[in-house]
């Protein structure tokens, strides 16, 4: 083989070598053919709108005390929100107008804000049930919220009316079962007068004579404490909640014995004396009607009987039995018997 043709072989090579680079570098300089990129615009009239769970929807509230349900509609859109009651179907509010004649339901919506809130004023036991709040898509989109209206009262422990000596103490604690929420503060009252526990000639509180201490421990307990009762300390005193209604009780400080009481006693015993009296009567008419055929004594003298004094009426009535007793004794013979009872002994008997 000639040098030449070695030459030309070797040349060869490095064609070939050199062929797949030139190939590369070609492709890279050849133009990119143009893409189309689709892009699809979403309209937010497309979008359905969507409630906020993140909001209490188990409300309770007392008697008086204004309610508000809170209900956030995100992306609403064109859309509308309602408030329905659900135990009559009854449209509260469509949007921003109020649809019942009762002024105590209303719509809140601040300007472009996502909250629905419907208030309800004055809530009474009877608003409690379910409450819907409502998207006018379709099909309709509701969410249900529970209103709950409670009527609380204080109680004060106790009798209602309450003897204590002069010197002791006067103790009374009002007491307000667990709300469903801050159940505000107990005030005290003497009559219209308010009992705060402070006295401005009191630098100590330990030496002031009225104390009011409240507790929210187990609900709310209010103590009222009168030190060394006066016979001025006397009068009806009133336990007043702020959201609860109130409770009474009247004081009486007394001197010694028991008056007040006593009096109590003397008004009992006079009732039933004259009970007595009233039952007598009536007893002693009703055994003068069941046995009035075996009786020899004439009408006008029965009459005459009834209207007289107990006392008198026992003489008389004796009188009449012994009269009535001799008659039917000279009208019948000795040895006869008689299964009928004895009219004077049946009248005497009645009295007694």
């Amino acid at each position: 083989m000639s040098a030449w043709s070695v030459a030309n072989f070797g040349l060869l090579n490095w064609l070939l070598l050199l062929l797949p680079l030139l190939q590369g570098s070609s492709a890279a300089l050849a133009p990119t053919p143009a893409t189309t990129t689709l892009t699809t615009t979403i309209s937010p009239s497309n979008l359905l709108p969507y409630f906020d769970f993140d909001v209490p929807r188990n409300l309770t509230v007392t008697v008086g005390q204004t309610g508000f349900l809170h209900c956030r509609v995100e992306r609403l859109g064109d859309k509308d929100v309602s408030w329905i009651r659900k135990r009559d179907l009854h449209i509260l509010t469509a949007g921003s107008t109020t649809y019942t004649s009762d002024q105590r339901f209303q719509v809140l919506r601040p300007d472009n804000s996502a909250n629905w809130t419907l208030q309800i004023k004055y809530p009474q036991p009877r608003d409690s049930g379910v409450y819907e709040c409502q998207i006018n898509t379709e099909p309709k989109m509701s969410l249900s919220y529970t209103f709950n209206v409670v009527e609380l009262k204080a109680e004060i422990y106790g009798p209602s009316d309450l003897m204590v000596k002069t010197g002791s103490d006067i103790n009374l604690t009002c007491k307000i079962m667990q709300g469903p929420h801050e159940l505000g503060n107990i005030f005290w009252y003497k009559g219209s007068e308010m009992l705060d526990g402070k006295n401005e000639n009191e630098i100590d509180s330990s030496m002031a004579r009225i104390l009011v201490e409240d507790d929210w421990s187990d609900g709310l307990t209010s103590r009222l404490k009168i030190k060394r009762a006066m016979p001025g300390d006397t009068g009806n005193y009133t336990c007043v909640p702020t959201v609860a209604k109130t409770s009474s009780v009247y004081v009486h400080v007394i001197i010694g014995e028991h008056p007040a009481a006593m009096q109590h006693n003397s008004s009992s015993n006079s009732n039933s004396f004259y009970c007595g009296i009233c039952c007598m009567l009536l007893s002693i008419v009703s055994c003068c009607l069941q046995h009035w055929y075996v009786s020899a004594a004439p009408a006008e003298t029965m009459a005459a009987l009834l209207l007289l004094p107990p006392r008198q009426l026992s003489h008389a009535t004796a009188s009449a039995s012994a009269a009535s007793v001799a008659t039917t004794s000279s009208a019948r013979p000795r040895n006869s018997s008689s299964s009928r009872p004895q009219s004077g002994l049946t009248l005497v008997q009645c009295v007694r």
